[in-house]
């Protein structure tokens, strides 16, 4: 019986010591990711913005460059988000005061919503904005997505200044 005990002990420390590597190896893949994980988005304050091209809601394809030479906010939005839907309202309540400041808004679902079913883009901008036809409204492809919403924030706001350059960023997180 000594000798089993003795086994008995020896194979439960063995486990303990396997368990314990494991453990100690997922804890640091853990915290590698945690620590790693970039707060930031794409592009930062102080870029030039990358030409990105977009689909506006009637078919018509549009790039990013078109808008040099105007300050541009660019919203990328999802359709599922209360964020965004406010966001819309209010940007649809300061058309005037856009508008004396040269501002075009550009709002642009971010890719395939994010992977998650919203409304269409058009029954939002209905409900959300009073039907604003001033804005641009389009669709975001996959690598523009990528390129200024990589960690897949619900909305974003972009100010860029008439040469291009990403003067303010502006993520809601909730």
């Amino acid at each position: 019986m000594n000798n089993k005990n003795k086994r008995n002990k020896g194979l439960k420390r063995s486990r303990i010591a396997i368990y314990s590597v494991i453990f100690i190896i997922i804890l640091i893949i853990g915290l590698y990711f945690i620590l790693s994980k970039s707060n930031n988005v794409g592009v930062a304050v102080g870029d030039i913005a990358p030409n990105a091209t977009f689909t506006l809601i009637n078919g018509t394809k549009i790039n990013l460059y078109n808008f040099h030479g105007k300050y541009v906010l660019l919203y990328f939005i999802v359709t599922w988000c209360e964020t965004c839907a406010e966001g819309l309202h209010i940007l649809s309540q300061i058309i005037p005061t856009l508008a004396s400041k040269n501002i075009t808004v550009s709002v642009v679902e971010s890719y395939n919503d994010l992977g998650y079913q919203g409304i269409p883009l058009n029954e939002f901008i209905k409900s959300y904005a009073n039907s604003n036809i001033t804005f641009y409204y389009g669709y975001a492809t996959l690598a523009m997505t990528k390129e200024y919403n990589p960690n897949g924030y619900l909305d974003i706001y972009y100010l860029l200044s008439p040469s291009g350059k990403i003067i303010y960023i502006a993520v809601v997180l909730l």
